[in-house]
């Protein structure tokens, strides 16, 4: 057991660690000591335990009480600071702000940096968001030091979890006291803040930015500018003498994209599977980029597709003329394979965290995107997003020459290790390093001429660390000793002497490596600050680069894969010829193709058949290739058109939340509700088996009455796969539904699934034959064929006969009757899905009364 003594028991240096751990308790502090970043108390127990660490203890003072301790070495420091901020904590780092050799008395020490899980940007962890609530809006910001990106907006409460849900911040910033849970839909840790964090944020927002007004920047009210302020001051106030290039805020507007919800990216795998794999998902299977600025663009347009025909058609345009020039495609891409990641070197350079290697980096990306303008701006391209993309890169070689003039090649990997300028930047350093490099012949030289001067042919220069450089002369050779030695020291057979010549080359020669060093940092800071002075056009180089490697890497999957241009029109269809799933067919040989053919008399898709029959990939297949198609990507299929759509809309049961604490059923219907209430006529809605969650009757009943009212209301495109056979029955009832099914074939009690859709509902849903293919039991099988016989003979009746049978045959009370004159007397047709559950909650709290009071 660890006890805490008392203040007065410290001894200075645990006092000092006591006063920076006051003002950063919910941070883990690295303090400084020697060559070691220690932790003491609980902060030394959770170091131990999440970085494997030994835990050893030292006397805290007066008291003799011993301390929990442990370490690491800060030269390596960055990897054990990365898993701890990767976990969620706080990183406090508490340096020596002197050298303690020279240090009179305690070392005095700063903390110089707070690293959080949003600030992290030499690691790319980060991206940091902000939530400013006021009445029923909610404004949001998302900041990424990594990039500089800097975007906010105004949402409602659900628009915001799809806004988290689109960014993915690693940290949350809140006001104390806000509900809101994003952890429960994303990966992220969340940090409360004060009031006054708020205010104070956006007075430092409009200072450093010199913002006159909101307007300026495209925002509608001076709120939607509140969390840019807060984020925007907890970057700084973390980061402090360490604080990244940050763009002005931007409104962020999902008007020209397609609005993709959570649901959507979940349950399609856009970037990663249900199970959290990153491997397995859309994303990897398109992505063809070279760049980190490509692999960002490209998962942005994933959740961001373009809504515009114009906008679609140039960046498909754009493709297409790439997949044509092949030899010019090949050449992007040779320029592209070697090209650093500028937007995080301009992070790290602006956040005074770059190596004297990452300039280097930066010169040979400068150098490759002026090569590459050069070499495409007079190309022949027809494609105006091509030629704009070229004409309007810096060019920025006379930064890159700079750059190249002043460090060498291969430059050490920290800054003040010295040898990282060229000769001939600076006469004086010049100066110095010959005098490091030849201090030993000056010294001959010198003791050469004394020689000379003197007649002595014995004496001799020497060094000793207690006088430094002397001229020995033996007792014989005093007399010849001239007049401008200054005796030091007297030996028993010589003397030793100085001159004021010696003195000077002394100081040079023992001061030349500390002074070179220095000269190298001055040097090295005065290029830093050139290149600060351009960064905003770099970064607008950064952009076009990473559009252009997005642009490739869409040509580049097209070819490989044989994907085909669609036809992309502002009529509402959705024609696919011989369309494939583009995840499922990396995984999967054979994959058998299907047609889609949705317009606007037959809007509304049912597709039927056993479960394992294709179902599911069907209808995530044509929502996966309509997005594809509104990236301007290409697709796989023999020839497709693709009318826009406003939005995209998943509900696939594999992706419930179940932490959020309610029933699958539940969160099924919250899921219903969301998409009805943001659907509209312009819109794609993928569900698959809807209702599943409770009983049959009740599954039916809402999976038939939410298809009435799309198809009634909301007239969407519309893809639903269900096991109920009943809902087919709405084609014949309802304009704009066509039934279609997952073919099988049997061979006695074999199934064989074919994956091919047909029109006309399923003949059955064949779960027993699926079952037994499973390798359930014969004996179970056998009993769930005598059971399934038991409901056959019933679901002879039409469906409203068999809900009053069963009831009937239940009881007969007049209490039962009233039951079942309550569920006819519901009008479904005009029931709204939220009603619906309403409704659902009362018959259930009916029914268990009913039954309490049977006897």
């Amino acid at each position: 057991m660890w006890n805490t003594p008392s203040e007065g028991e410290l001894t200075p240096m645990l006092s000092q660690y006591h006063h920076f751990k006051r003002l950063h308790p919910d941070c883990l502090l690295f303090f400084r000591l020697g060559d070691f970043y220690e932790l003491f108390y609980e902060d030394a127990h959770i170091g131990s335990k999440e970085l494997g660490l030994v835990l050893t203890s030292r006397p805290s003072g007066k008291g003799k009480e011993r301390i929990p301790m442990c370490g690491v070495p800060y030269h390596s420091s960055t990897n054990y600071i990365t898993k701890l901020v990767s976990k969620g904590y706080k990183v406090a780092i508490c340096e020596q702000m002197e050298d303690a050799t020279q240090a009179k008395g305690l070392v005095r020490r700063e903390v110089i940096r707070v690293i959080t899980p949003g600030t992290y940007f030499e690691k790319d962890l980060s991206g940091l968001a902000c939530v400013y609530v006021k009445g029923k809006r909610y404004f949001c910001a998302y900041l990424n030091p990594s990039t500089g990106e800097f975007v906010a907006g105004s949402f409602s409460q659900e628009q915001v979890y799809e806004f988290l849900c689109k960014f993915s911040p690693r940290e949350v910033l809140l006001q104390r006291g806000t509900h809101l849970e994003p952890e429960k839909y994303i990966r992220t840790y969340k940090t409360e803040l004060d009031e006054e964090y708020f205010s104070r944020g956006l007075e430092e927002l409009i200072r450093d930015f010199n913002l006159h007004s909101y307007r300026s920047l495209g925002f509608e009210t001076q709120e939607e500018l509140i969390p840019c302020g807060c984020a925007y001051l907890y970057l700084k106030s973390t980061q402090r003498g360490f604080t990244p290039f940050v763009s002005k805020p931007k409104p962020y507007s999902d008007e020209g994209y397609v609005r993709i919800d959570y649901r959507a990216r979940r349950g399609l795998e856009l970037l990663e599977s249900y199970e959290g794999r990153e491997d397995i998902s859309l994303f990897s299977v398109i992505d063809r980029t070279l760049t980190g600025m490509g692999r960002r663009r490209l998962k942005f347009h994933l959740l961001h597709p373009f809504r515009s025909r114009e906008r679609i058609l140039q960046v498909q345009s754009a493709v297409e003329e790439l997949t044509e020039k092949r030899q010019a495609l090949k050449e992007i891409r040779e320029y592209l394979k070697d090209m650093p990641d500028i937007e995080r070197l301009i992070s790290r350079i602006s956040g005074n965290v770059a190596t004297p290697r990452d300039f280097v980096l930066l010169k040979k990306a400068l150098f490759l995107a002026s090569r590459l303008k050069e070499g495409f701006s007079g190309a022949e391209f027809s494609s105006s997003l091509l030629k704009s993309l070229f004409e309007d890169m810096q060019d920025l070689r006379e930064l890159a020459q700079d750059i190249d003039n002043t460090l060498v090649d291969d430059p050490p990997l920290h800054v003040k290790e010295g040898g990282l300028i060229k000769d001939g930047v600076s006469h004086e350093l010049d100066r110095l390093r010959y005098i490091c490099q030849n201090s030993e012949s000056l010294l001959r030289e010198y003791e050469e001429k004394l020689r000379k001067e003197t007649g002595v042919q014995s004496l001799k220069i020497g060094y000793n660390r207690v006088m430094g450089y002397y001229i020995e002369v033996t007792k014989p050779n005093l007399k010849y000793v001239p007049s401008y030695f200054k005796r030091r020291q007297t030996l028993s057979n010589a003397e030793r002497f100085i001159t004021e010549e010696l003195s000077s080359l002394e100081e040079k020669i023992l001061s030349a490596q500390a002074r070179i060093k220095d000269m190298e940092y001055e040097i090295f800071a005065s290029l830093r600050e050139r290149v600060l002075s351009k960064v905003e056009a770099i970064a607008r180089s950064a952009q076009k680069v990473g559009f252009l490697d997005y642009l490739q890497s869409l040509a580049y999957v097209a070819l490989e894969k044989g994907w085909k241009k669609p036809q992309i029109t502002d009529e509402k269809v959705i024609k696919i010829k011989e369309g494939r799933h583009p995840l499922i067919e990396a995984f999967v040989k054979d994959y058998v193709p299907n047609d889609t053919s949705i317009d606007e008399r037959e809007n509304i898709m049912i597709i039927t058949g056993p479960n394992m029959a294709g179902k599911s990939s069907y209808i995530r297949q044509v929502a996966v290739l309509t997005l594809l198609a509104h990236m301007g990507s290409f697709i796989p299929c023999q020839e497709a058109e693709i009318g826009t759509v406003s939005s995209i809309h998943a509900r696939i049961g594999s992706g419930d939340i179940l932490a959020l604490g309610v029933s699958t059923f539940m969160n099924e219907m919250l899921d219903v509700a969301s998409i009805l209430n943001s659907a509209d006529e312009r819109s794609l809605i993928v569900l698959d088996e809807v209702g599943r969650g409770t009983s049959t009757y009740d599954g039916i009943s809402l999976t038939k009455a939410l298809v009435e009212y799309i198809a009634k209301r909301v007239k969407a495109r519309t893809l639903l796969a269900t096991h109920y056979l009943e809902i087919t029955k709405l084609e014949e009832e309802i304009n704009g539904i066509r039934n279609y099914h997952m073919a099988v074939s049997r061979e006695g009690e074999r199934v064989n699934f074919l994956y091919r859709l047909k029109r006309g509902s399923a003949e059955g849903s064949f779960g027993i034959e699926v079952a037994k293919m499973a390798g359930l039991p014969q004996e179970l099988i056998n009993r769930a064929k005598e059971i399934l016989s038991e409901y056959e003979s019933m679901l002879q009746l039409p469906f409203l006969e068999r809900v009053y049978a069963e009831s009937v045959r239940i009881a007969n009370e007049k209490s039962w009757q009233e039951f079942l004159d309550y569920i006819e007397s519901i009008d479904i047709a005009n029931t709204t899905p939220l009603q619906a559950l309403l409704v659902l909650s009362q018959l259930k709290e009916r029914l268990k009364m009913l039954k309490d009071a049977s006897p």
